[in-house]
């Protein structure tokens, strides 16, 4: 594993202590305990670089900021078709202010994290614009001034331009990463990468990867690997939650060869709902390991995994002897070491 996708903020918890606007931890951190103040940010960068591994930072917007409630006016004001006022967690596009801010935070988070991809989100999305944005009249009335149609995907678009416009100047030598709706519904810009995780079966995946890369867009593949759902059984085979795992493929699907070298991997992806310090270790391992094999071997040569789970098991083994919690996956079975007499 050679990257960590560092998702720091979301919905519940803004645990980023930022210099520039520390009300936003303030506000939003779980408590004042629950944060990553600058040292903590230098010692994780630090801590990886030594072990060959880069520290690509996410910053999520337009969607999944509720917890940036420490920047007045930045949120939108939501509502339900009723009228009812409701949890905001999506920024307000029309505001200059806020892209003013978005300009300042950004150029911080640049500073701090030096990592040549920059993640910048845009997933789920149309979960809050009808509550939110096709609700609040300001936001209706800026639309219609804009001449934009009586849809949301505009304004959608009207953002990420904005936001493409205020990173040129402070981004230009970083790699901008959307996930796979900013490419599926908006415009990223051309040299932007395309982070896939939609896709329940082989061919829904396929399709994604063959449209983003046909567009001349690089790709990583998130769809196969989300360790943080578990299934009975050696899911490490096929049981993933979207199929597949260790028989997935980023290259699998159709396409040219330059089409196929425009996929630079996968990222096998740990949500935190239902995950914290007390199981995150059995969640990844030896799970996490299968994928790292699926991604860094040659396809055609390791692709059975009757033939890999000895080796999955030893490596299960060799975590636990070197005291990781390294959860069981192939059934009933022990390791040795664990009884070996003193």
């Amino acid at each position: 594993m050679n990257v960590l996708h560092w998702h720091i903020v979301d919905i519940e918890s803004f645990p980023y202590i930022s210099k520039r606007f520390p009300n936003l931890s303030e506000k939003g951190a779980f408590t004042p305990r629950h944060v990553y103040d600058s040292k903590t940010v230098q010692n994780i960068i630090h801590y990886a670089r030594l072990r060959g591994i880069r520290v690509m930072i996410e910053i999520d917007t337009p969607g999944h900021t509720g917890s940036w409630k420490g920047q007045p006016g930045f949120l939108a004001d939501c509502s339900s078709p009723t009228g009812e006022k409701i949890a905001s967690n999506i920024l307000d596009p029309t505001k200059k202010d806020n892209y003013k801010f978005l300009a300042e935070f950004f150029t911080e988070i640049l500073e701090v994290f030096p990592e040549k991809f920059l993640h910048l989100g845009g997933d789920e999305v149309e979960y809050w614009t009808e509550a939110c944005w096709r609700q609040n009249p300001e936001i209706r009335r800026f639309m219609k001034l804009h001449g934009f149609p009586d849809n949301v995907t505009a304004l959608e678009d009207y953002y990420f331009s904005k936001l493409q416009q205020l990173l040129a100047p402070i981004a230009s030598e970083r790699r901008q990463v959307f996930w796979q709706e900013v490419f599926d519904v908006n415009v990223p810009e051309p040299n932007s990468i395309i982070h896939i995780w939609k896709g329940s079966t082989k061919t829904e995946r396929a399709e994604s990867l063959a449209k983003v890369t046909a567009a001349g867009h690089q790709a990583i593949l998130s769809s196969c690997w989300y360790l943080n759902y578990i299934h009975y059984g050696d899911d490490w085979k096929s049981g993933g939650i979207n199929g597949d795992y260790y028989y997935c493929d980023p290259q699998d699907f159709n396409g040219t060869d330059a089409q196929k070298a425009l996929v630079l991997g996968g990222i096998a992806t740990m949500w935190g709902e239902m995950v914290d310090s007390t199981n995150i270790e059995a969640r990844l391992w030896p799970r996490a390991s299968a994928v790292a094999e699926r991604l860094w071997s040659n396809p055609l040569a390791t692709k059975n995994a009757d033939e890999a789970w000895p080796r999955l098991h030893e490596h299960r083994c060799r975590m636990v002897a070197r005291g990781f919690r390294a959860q069981p996956i192939n059934g009933p079975s022990f390791c040795h070491n664990e009884w070996l007499l003193p």
